[in-house]
């Protein structure tokens, strides 16, 4: 599920925001039983709105969008990587803005693709029940349902039904920082593959930090983790997955913000090791 606010909007006074999300993924595994290739740069589009129903429920529903193809980015993330000796992995051996995806799993499982695909993706529709609030703090509980809007053949969705369970709490340092995390299990559709079973549960969950400068600009720093979402496999990119967000968050006006991020893969081969998130929300209190 997509990061939430614990403070439920007011009655009469939804928020809404736009988040694009850009991932850049060059990963290859090779494990004996199973083979992965992963080289693509993701753009992930989602339109987001909370309404309230009352005081103490609300409605949340996510639509998201994808675009996966070669992208632009290989040569900048692979001079980053070297300007600060982190790893380059494959982006050597590999020509720039290419887009390939294969998986093969022994003989039961073979799927490769290297065309670029676009359209609306599996989104989420949920509701949430403030459970605490005052002027420091706030918990709220949630539930969500993925509407299977995606296409499982272009891995823009599954096909079937997810369902998600979580705690969104957020704790306000002072007036305008804060200190805010979610932390919650799904309950995985089907897989894509028959073979390649989903998990029962995945455990997730993130903590991130606001801390302002000003009235104006804000530094952000997020830490996202979750277990892996798939039973019998040894491959890192399927498995759990820890990755660091920084980035800052800019007021415009007295009733929305923009933030930047960038993440770092800090489990190295388990997601896409570079990406940009950019995205405009609304204030809580407008």
């Amino acid at each position: 599920p997509i990061p939430t606010s614990a403070w439920l909007p007011e009655p009469a006074k939804p928020r809404f925001s736009v988040s694009l999300d850009i991932a850049n993924a060059l990963n290859a595994e090779d494990t004996g039983n199973e083979e992965l290739l992963v080289d693509f740069e993701g753009y992930h589009l989602t339109l987001g709105g909370i309404e309230a129903l009352n005081k103490d429920w609300a409605l949340r529903l996510d639509l998201s969008f994808i675009y996966r193809s070669g992208g632009v980015f290989d040569h900048a993330i692979d001079e980053w990587h070297k300007l600060f000796g982190l790893p380059r992995a494959y982006r050597p051996l590999v020509p720039d803005n290419n887009i390939s995806i294969y998986y093969a799993r022994a003989d039961t499982i073979n799927y490769g693709s290297n065309q670029s695909v676009s359209g609306i993706a599996d989104s989420q529709l949920g509701l949430g029940r403030q459970i605490y609030r005052d002027n420091k703090t706030a918990v709220s509980a949630w539930g969500s349902i993925d509407i299977p809007f995606g296409n499982r053949r272009e891995l823009t969705g599954n096909d079937d039904l997810d369902y998600a369970l979580w705690l969104a709490g957020s704790s306000r340092l002072g007036d305008l920082s804060s200190i805010d995390t979610n932390i919650g299990v799904v309950f995985p559709g089907d897989s894509i593959f028959p073979d390649l079973d989903t998990e029962d549960l995945v455990a997730y969950g993130h903590i991130g930090a606001h801390l302002a400068l000003n009235q104006r600009f804000a530094l952000k720093l997020q830490l996202n983790g979750h277990s892996g979402y798939y039973k019998d496999t040894t491959m890192d990119f399927l498995g759990s997955s820890w990755i660091l967000i920084f980035g800052g968050s800019v007021n415009v006006g007295r009733c929305s913000a923009i933030d930047i991020g960038f993440g770092e893969d800090i489990d190295v081969g388990a997601s896409p090791d570079a990406s940009l998130l950019i995205s405009w929300k609304s204030h809580t209190a407008c």
